[in-house]
């Protein structure tokens, strides 16, 4: 489970996206933001996805209000991605207002970006943020055989 933070705007992080990540990290970021909803307290609804693992590390991450409304605006990208890739709403599409009123906290501070970077069989040679996950993106690259992007050219960074 990750949010990749290919950019400090979630919009244009997702943007960057390979397919493959579009279509499984809808059910993913729900999934932490579930999460976050049982943390903070709050039932999630009957048709929100399960929690995952509150002690996971990336939820443990997502401890201030910016982390939260980074991942809420993230989730709301993706769907719109995913529309926009691939002409159809995703299962979790109508959940994206609902996580924001239940979680997105109006005028929260700039945030840090000290998310967490478990970054699996790579290693990471630099502390900025969108540079690490930039880096452990083009390892994903790598390794993963369907790497697709569909109505959107392949991001610069992955192309050198």
């Amino acid at each position: 489970m990750q949010l990749f933070i290919l950019d400090r705007n979630p919009h244009r992080a997702v943007k960057m996206l390979a397919d493959v990540h579009i279509r499984k990290m809808c059910l993913e970021t729900a999934q932490i933001l579930s999460s976050l909803l049982v943390r903070n307290g709050i039932l999630p609804d009957d048709d929100m996805p399960k929690v995952y693992n509150i002690n996971h590390p990336v939820i443990k991450a997502l401890d201030t209000p910016s982390k939260v409304n980074y991942a809420v605006l993230y989730n709301i990208a993706l769907q719109y991605e995913f529309i926009y890739r691939f002409g159809k709403k995703h299962k979790y599409f109508e959940l994206g207002n609902r996580y924001f009123k239940k979680l997105f906290t109006p005028y929260a501070e700039y945030c840090d970006f000290s998310f967490c970077r478990d970054f699996k069989d790579c290693q990471i040679k630099t502390s900025d943020i969108v540079s690490a996950y930039r880096e452990y993106y083009i390892f994903k690259k790598s390794i993963i055989r369907n790497w697709h992007y569909t109505k959107r050219p392949e991001p610069d960074f992955l192309l050198h």
